[in-house]
């Protein structure tokens, strides 16, 4: 069984921004889920600028094999000392090698550089794997915190301070 391997990083070209808007857009298409993509439209014609604000990171994960973009997460300043991780996708193709895992283990090490208190995220209820990965990484179940439909939605949060 080969392993395959990737580098993880910002976008670095209008290309790689190009590519990060199609996998979001693949995204929405393939859970059909209005509930986790709330100002999407606005966020997709802005992309760029959007992330090179203070408070807002993407990461892409490129396959080592190929260079192929096989994921992305980001995260966003949510309120003082909280950052929220948005928009954790893994490509079809490279799921089943813990690439989710990677990517969210890095956004959550990235928000912890940044001297972040917390870090929450929302994900859809039928996500069943995505909520055993976060439960795995420490994040606990909390209330809605954006008037989300808890019928819909489940909430987490990880405390990254112990203080």
């Amino acid at each position: 069984m080969t392993t395959t391997t990737y580098t993880i990083r910002s976008p670095q070209s209008r290309q790689e921004w190009d590519e990060v808007i199609q996998l979001l857009v693949d995204y929405r298409d393939e859970f059909n889920n209005d509930s986790c993509f709330t100002s999407f439209e606005a966020e997709m014609a802005n992309i760029e600028e959007l992330y090179a604000k203070e408070g807002v990171l993407k990461l892409i994960a490129l396959s080592d094999t190929d260079g192929s973009m096989a994921g992305c997460v980001a995260y966003r300043t949510y309120a003082y000392g909280v950052a929220e991780m948005k928009r954790l996708y893994v490509v079809p193709a490279h799921r089943g090698r813990h690439l989710g895992r990677i990517l969210a283990e890095t956004i959550v090490t990235r928000a912890v550089e940044k001297g972040f208190d917390s870090i929450i995220l929302d994900t859809m209820v039928e996500m069943k794997a995505a909520q055993q990965l976060y439960h795995q990484l420490g994040f606990v179940i909390i209330p809605s915190y954006e008037d989300q439909d808890p019928s819909r939605i489940v909430c987490f949060e990880k405390k990254l301070k112990t203080n």
